[in-house]
């Protein structure tokens, strides 16, 4: 898949724009949070610069490959196996809330559901790059 210079450029100050302003209202309501926003903006800084260094030279209207086909796949593989996990693990969740067997809160449900799909996705991920 190829993109324009500039929209990769937008997308990244985009991310960036937006996890500063969540770092800084995090910090104006107190939480402890705002470390870690703070952390992940300046990451995102750090890319925003190296990309500008990296793409000084070219023309910004020039394509960048972003990822081809076989990155592709691995992805939607990945993401399939993801979805399914979360599905199970929320029907399971449903089920055991309408039984009265769980005692945790659906939204705790949702949340861990919603973690152990990204985690599960990630494990997808490493364990393809071995495969193949």
């Amino acid at each position: 898949m190829r993109s324009k210079k500039w929209l990769i450029l937008i997308f990244y100050l985009y991310l960036l724009l937006s996890f500063g302003y969540t770092s800084y209202s995090a910090y104006g309501r107190g939480d402890n949070f705002w470390v870690i926003w703070g952390l992940v903006t300046l990451v995102i800084l750090y890319q925003v610069i190296r990309f500008l260094i990296d793409k000084k030279k070219d023309g910004w209207n020039s394509s960048y490959v972003v990822a081809d086909h076989r990155i592709l796949g691995k992805l939607k593989l990945s993401l399939a196996i993801s979805y399914v996990f979360i599905m199970v693990f929320l029907l399971v969740g449903v089920l055991g809330i309408n039984q009265g067997i769980f005692i945790f809160d659906p939204f705790e449900m949702m949340v861990a559901a919603m973690i152990f799909s990204l985690l599960v996705f990630m494990i997808a991920q490493i364990v393809q790059q071995f495969i193949n």
